[in-house]
């Protein structure tokens, strides 16, 4: 499949971000050594465009940033209990704007996984240590995102 689950695009749509600011996803891209390069994004760096294109934030100086330019390939994992999403990416065009270097992405695969003995509860969570000043943050790059 090349187009999002229904789920995913709601939860990457920018919108209530107060609920959804616990949850953080895997952007996995290759390092120049060729092993896997793990960053964690939040809700408030990717959004998506439509079913088949997500847009991405990301800091410019991250080695996460160099590799996504360097290798125009990225995988995206998220977790929506009680199934898991890894959504395979061509990185098409990269502009700079303020403090982010902004991403179009095409989605060219995406994988739902799901085992038949267990089910997953949660993906990757974790607590705000200022979650009003990290919410008014995403709100900014979600802007900056969306046009």
């Amino acid at each position: 499949m090349n187009q999002l689950p229904k789920e995913v695009v709601r939860f990457l749509d920018g919108e209530q971000l107060l609920q959804k600011q616990h949850d953080a996803m895997h952007f996995i891209t290759v390092g120049e050594s060729g092993y896997p390069y793990k960053a964690m994004l939040s809700i408030g760096e990717v959004l998506c465009i439509d079913p088949d294109k997500l847009r991405i934030g990301l800091w410019p100086q991250t080695t996460t940033a160099k590799n996504a330019v360097r290798t125009q390939k990225a995988t995206l994992l998220l977790v929506l209990a009680p199934l898991a999403y890894d959504i395979q990416l061509e990185l098409e065009s990269f502009e700079q704007r303020q403090d982010m270097i902004i991403i179009d992405a095409v989605v060219k695969q995406v994988k739902v996984d799901q085992a038949p003995y267990a089910h997953l509860t949660s993906g990757v969570r974790y607590q705000l240590n200022d979650p009003e000043a990290s919410i008014m943050n995403w709100i900014e790059k979600l802007t900056l995102l969306k046009n």
